[in-house]
């Protein structure tokens, strides 16, 4: 991964008006929720949002911090975004999120794998609903709230629809990774034809 992207680069580049790049993980021992944000995202950073135990080992940052996937608590880390804009006007208009896991499934599953599989999808979407349902939470009580600190928020959601087994998840052949890219552009053109 240092290989293909510059860490120490986007340390030195990061400004107060930089782009807003969070990084979302979780502290396996004490279960709380850590989010990197711009310096802070390093390659080690970057794979604890990777270290699904299924999958991958934890990741270890310092002598005692053992980091899984964020996917866990808190996914993605939309909150302590929002937390970053303390003012009204320089907060977002709308939040635009990818739901790569299925809500819904058309069949259910049975053998172990697609119970796993499943399972994880459905932990996921659980995190990812939380923080969309907290964003519906401030926006219903905006008429209670200082104006100058909070304003409606769209939440907006590109869903990736296909249906995938869980061998999927590991598959990394050229042909695959540029079929899901396909799919994804002709997701993201559908969503962007409803936003306009």
């Amino acid at each position: 991964m240092e290989g293909m992207v510059d860490f120490e680069e986007i340390q030195r580049l990061v400004r107060a008006s930089s782009p807003k790049l969070l990084v979302g993980a979780v502290e396996v021992q004490s279960g709380e929720f850590k989010v990197f944000r711009n310096a802070e995202v390093t390659a080690e950073t970057i794979l604890t949002s990777c270290a699904l135990p299924m999958m991958f080992r934890a990741v270890r940052l310092g002598d005692d911090e053992v980091y899984w996937d964020g996917l866990f608590s808190q996914n993605p880390p939309i909150r302590d975004f929002m937390r970053v804009f303390p003012d009204a006007a320089t907060k977002p208009d709308e939040v635009w999120l990818i739901q790569i896991s299925p809500q819904r499934r058309e069949h259910e599953p049975k053998s172990i794998s697609e119970i796993l599989n499943r399972r994880g999808e459905m932990s996921g979407n659980l995190a990812l609903h939380q923080e969309i349902d907290f964003l519906n939470e401030i926006n219903g009580l905006l008429s209670y709230l200082p104006k100058e600190h909070y304003k409606h928020i769209e939440v907006r959601k590109i869903e990736m629809l296909r249906e995938l087994d869980a061998a999927s998840k590991m598959d990394r052949s050229p042909s695959f990774v540029g079929e899901m890219f396909a799919y994804g552009e002709e997701q993201a053109e559908e969503f962007l034809k409803g936003v306009s």
